[in-house]
């Protein structure tokens, strides 16, 4: 919090929350505004960890899960 009259805003952002629990994974928090652009950038992301073998497993996984639209404050 800021001590003055006048607060500034916090910072915050447009996110998905993507949900993996149904196949006994995590849950990620996206920071994008539209849903298929997190859902690309959380597959692209499961291929860079290592987490799956391939796109098409990724795919398997991300477009099947459920997903909220969240907000992150920072």
């Amino acid at each position: 919090m800021v001590s003055v009259r006048r607060q500034v805003p916090a910072p915050s952002a447009a996110a998905w929350l993507i949900d993996l629990s149904s196949f006994d994974g995590p849950s990620y928090t996206v920071l994008r505004l539209d849903e298929g652009a997190a859902r690309r950038a959380l597959r692209e992301h499961l291929l860079d960890i290592g987490a799956v073998l391939s796109d098409e497993e990724a795919g398997a996984l991300v477009d099947h899960a459920a997903s909220t639209p969240s907000a992150v404050i920072w």
